[in-house]
């Protein structure tokens, strides 16, 4: 197919190609079709004899960078992007080729400069090249963990990318759904609006303006003249932080965010920004926990290796922990065996087990038997906290007091005091029924944060501990902040009357229902979910707000909102409650109401003549998490005799099966092993299985070995 005539110029120039560098259709056309035809080498040196002719050509020199580009031949690339800047310094292109080269081989931050000069000298028309800068920048920021400036850029590229091009929202949500990422880190913060009837609302708007178009540079730098001009206004800071943020400046965003805390708005806006503050705030470095590393010489004649082996396998208080050999790149290098040290023996049961009884793990031991370069020598990673001096008597009487001196001690690592007072090493009891277990981290988790998470010192606090903050006024906004950051990492909705205690314990105030019958639910912080006056909000408003919480992965939010919808009565209510139970069996913490959901989502299934195979795959998994043998092998039967022949149904059993070891996969030959479900599950297997997600190395090359792996965005 030959090139569009009318279509824009490769080389950037905003013109039609018709109008700009027509005489090179033909030559552009030929490397296209040898790039589709999968040689990039022939390319290139078509590309670069027609250089020879024509040094500076735009479309040349651009062509030449991507091809060096897409085959990792990064040097080169510098080389002809310099040259590029050197002959064209305002071209978009060529500054959204250095953008690109820089999220390849340094990192995204050093690569915003380069992508906002692009975006400033653009005319009407958006090339291609650019469009690639903006998602390439905004994968290295993500991959480099500065989030908020990767969610503003990949934003950006899904604004302003082709409709069918969902690649830069996909990754936002594989962004969203990553395990531990604060609620708060998910939403897309977006810029305020100019106070009312204000003198310099004009100058306000044109940096909201830029900021629309991409122009964050332009834009902050307006509101960076603004603050010094009409002074510490909430929206003009606000507004200040955020662009600093996007643009990849992590202090002054957070700096800022601190600022407009402290100032005259509306409490939710505080405590949420200082408290979004303190999630990314480089400055603020709370007190940490040493994790040291000691080593025991055991020469001949202080202690005998084989005897200390005999004494570690009989003595209860330690267990072998097994190592992946793959961590060690020497074998020579592996310890001959490995332990953990527990405080006390474990239990011969976890049937009935108080919290109290539980073992903690103190510290992990390996034992190293003799090389001709070193004697042999134990080394014990443990903590240097609190229980330090119990960790070296236990160490003496599991060794019979047989240990020298350390001959080495070694910081190997630390961690928060305020985050490692939230965590908790146990080691129970095999047979420890699912819902005990549950019962148990519950009341773990009541003890963590009201007893050791509130005396843990915080950097936020200025190194004090929440309980040590309450009723200094400097830092009421910053403690209400603390609280927040604790309630929003919730998972199971019955500890909501633990942190009104919490609030009770730091006397603050107790957080008020929210009436949401005005509210945009589309932009609504999500962490103000659980205050919402539920019985406000139309059953159509929250299926959206529900598909909201789940694109977030704010699983709290959604286990609120989907048991609003579900418990609603059915006969006067006819939505499609199949999202509201898939959310409430994924997400419930509680085992055995996990299933009492399924059972009430077979039921609203058959009232609506719906198939229940989905319920049934879902109890099945959650018999095998339980290790409900019979529970599995009854639902299982069900599957056979009635959902089998489903669409999916009898794949999606096999898959479950075989993750968790029930299953054995295709043998050596190209057939498949015995299973459960007879050939129908085993044909269903073997075809290989498309990501669900797309990310962008699933399109690049293979990098080269030895070589740093690749980060272009390739749309």
């Amino acid at each position: 197919m030959s090139i569009d005539p009318y279509s824009p110029c490769p080389c950037g120039s905003g013109k039609k190609l018709k109008f700009c560098c027509s005489d090179l259709a033909t030559d552009i056309e030929k490397v296209q079709k040898m790039v589709a035809g999968d040689q990039p080498h022939a390319a290139l040196k078509h590309v670069e004899q027609l250089l020879k002719k024509q040094p500076q050509r735009a479309s040349l020199l651009d062509l030449q960078a991507s091809l060096q580009l897409s085959m990792h031949e990064f040097d080169a690339a510098r080389n002809t992007i310099g040259d590029f800047l050197e002959a064209h310094p305002l071209s978009p292109t060529a500054n959204a080729q250095a953008a690109i080269l820089l999220s390849a081989m340094e990192n995204g931050r050093k690569a915003v400069g380069p992508l906002q000069n692009a975006l400033e000298q653009l005319d009407q028309e958006m090339p291609l090249r650019v469009l690639e800068a903006v998602g390439a920048v905004g994968q290295a920021l993500l991959m480099q963990g500065e989030l908020i400036a990767a969610r503003a850029h990949l934003l950006l590229y899904a604004a302003i990318s082709a409709e069918e091009d969902n690649r830069g929202i996909e990754l936002l949500l594989r962004m969203n759904l990553q395990a531990g990422l604060p609620l708060l880190l998910r939403e897309s913060w977006q810029l305020v609006a100019c106070p009312a009837e204000v003198e310099w609302q004009g100058k306000f708007e044109k940096a909201a303006q830029f900021s629309m178009q991409g122009l964050w540079r332009q834009s902050e730098a307006l509101f960076a003249q603004l603050r010094e001009e009409v002074g510490p206004v909430p929206e003009v800071v606000y507004n200040l932080a955020l662009l600093r943020g996007w643009l990849g400046d992590v202090a002054r965003f957070a700096a800022g965010l601190h600022e407009y805390a402290q100032l005259e708005v509306e409490l939710d806006n505080a405590v949420e920004a200082e408290a979004l503050a303190q999630l990314v705030d480089p400055e603020l470095e709370d007190p940490k926990l040493d994790t040291v590393k000691a080593t025991y010489e055991l020469t001949d004649s202080s202690i005998d290796i084989e005897a200390l082996s005999e004494q570690f396998a009989s003595d209860k208080r330690l267990e072998e922990y097994p190592i992946n050999p793959q961590d060690y790149d020497d074998e020579f290098a592996r310890p001959r065996s490995t332990f953990v040290l527990l405080d006390r023996p474990t239990p011969e049961t976890g049937v009935g087990i108080e919290r109290t009884d539980i073992p903690l793990v103190m510290a992990f031991l390996s034992l190293y038997g003799k090389r001709t370069d070193r004697e042999a020598r134990l080394e014990v990673t443990t903590d240097r906290g609190d229980d330090f001096e119990l960790v070296q008597k236990l160490l003496g009487e599991v060794t019979a007091d047989g240990l020298d001196e350390a001959t080495e001690e070694e910081v190997v690592g630390n961690k928060s005091i305020s985050e490692e007072s939230l965590s908790w090493r146990w080691r129970l009891p095999n047979d420890t029924p699912a819902d005990h277990r549950q019962k148990l981290l519950a009341e773990e988790r009541r003890v963590a944060i009201l007893q050791r998470w509130s005396k843990a010192p915080r950097a936020a606090l200025q190194n004090k501990s929440p309980l040590d903050a309450v009723g200094s006024e400097e830092l009421r906004i910053p403690l209400l902040a603390s609280s927040l950051i604790i309630e929003q990492a919730a998972v199971d909705t019955a500890e909501q009357p633990l942190f009104v205690e919490l609030r009770q314990q730091l006397k603050l105030p107790t957080r008020e229902q929210i009436d949401p019958t005005d509210l945009d639910l589309d932009h609504v912080p999500l962490v103000r979910v659980p205050r919402f006056d539920f019985a406000k909000i139309t059953s159509e408003r929250l299926a959206k707000l529900l598909d909201r919480t789940i694109m977030m992965g704010a699983k709290f939010a959604a286990l609120l909102v989907a048991r609003e919808l579900v418990t609603r009565d059915s006969k006067s209510d006819q939505h499609d409650l199949t999202a509201a139970y898939r959310q409430l069996i994924r997400l419930e913490p509680n085992p055995s109401l996990a299933f009492k959901w399924a059972e009430q989502a077979r039921s609203w299934s058959e009232q609506q003549g719906k198939s229940t195979g989905e319920w049934a795959l879902m109890e099945l998994e959650l018999s095998i998490e339980r290790g409900d043998a019979a529970g599995v092998q009854q639902t299982l039967a069900e599957i056979r005799t009635s959902h089998l022949n489903e669409p999916d149904i009898a794949e999606a059993t096999y898959r479950l099966l075989y993750a968790a070891g029930l299953v054995a996969p295709p043998d050596a030959t190209g057939g498949a092993a015995p299973n459960p479900l007879g050939p129908m599950a085993t044909q269903a297997t073997s075809s290989s299985e498309p990501a669900e997600i797309w990310t962008p190395e699933d399109d690049a090359p293979n990098a080269v070995e030895g070589e740093k792996k690749s980060v272009i965005w390739t749309p």
